[in-house]
């Protein structure tokens, strides 16, 4: 008889993110630079840095999953609480690199409009973040998840993210 593993479910929330963020990196940064789009590129290039989030809570759910051993004998549940710390920190460098990199934008002034098709795709992408988010949301609630549940603010940074390139 198989037991339900809620850890490992969470798992799922965490490959999710991973392989949309693979495939939107690589449409945005490829899609950005045909239309001209430094935004667009931003976004994508900010998309390959939550690949390393997603993997720190990939990682911190794999590991709280080991039954107690010697060393750890209340087990290794830490490791997610670990993983939404990481997450966080992630997250906050992003944010601020965005908000860096808007800021020298400003200073800018011989610059092209990109096609109009780059906000198109950057609306589109949004709407499949928004969908990732609240894919992780109501899977971090379920599991009681805090590193679920910091990924999927990550996911919904950057389909608030996408809208702003847009």
């Amino acid at each position: 008889m198989e037991t339900h593993d809620p850890l490992k479910e969470g798992e799922k929330g965490a490959w999710v993110s991973i392989v949309a963020y693979i495939l939107l990196a690589a449409f945005k940064i490829g899609m950005g630079y045909t239309t001209g789009s430094e935004a667009l590129t931003a976004d994508g290039i900010n998309n390959s840095t939550d690949i390393i989030v997603s993997l720190a809570v990939l990682i911190g759910l794999r590991i709280s999953r080991k039954p107690p051993d010697r060393d750890h004998p209340y087990g290794h549940r830490r490791a997610e609480t670990i993983a939404s710390l990481v997450a966080s920190f992630i997250m906050a460098a992003a944010g601020i690199q965005v908000v860096l990199q808007a800021c020298k934008s400003f200073f800018v002034t011989d610059r092209q409009a990109p096609d109009l098709l780059a906000a198109w795709i950057a609306l589109g992408c949004a709407v499949v973040m928004w969908g990732v988010y609240t894919y992780n949301s109501r899977l971090a609630k379920r599991l009681n998840s805090q590193s679920l549940k910091a990924a999927a603010y990550d996911n919904r940074s950057d389909a608030l993210v996408s809208i702003g390139a847009a």
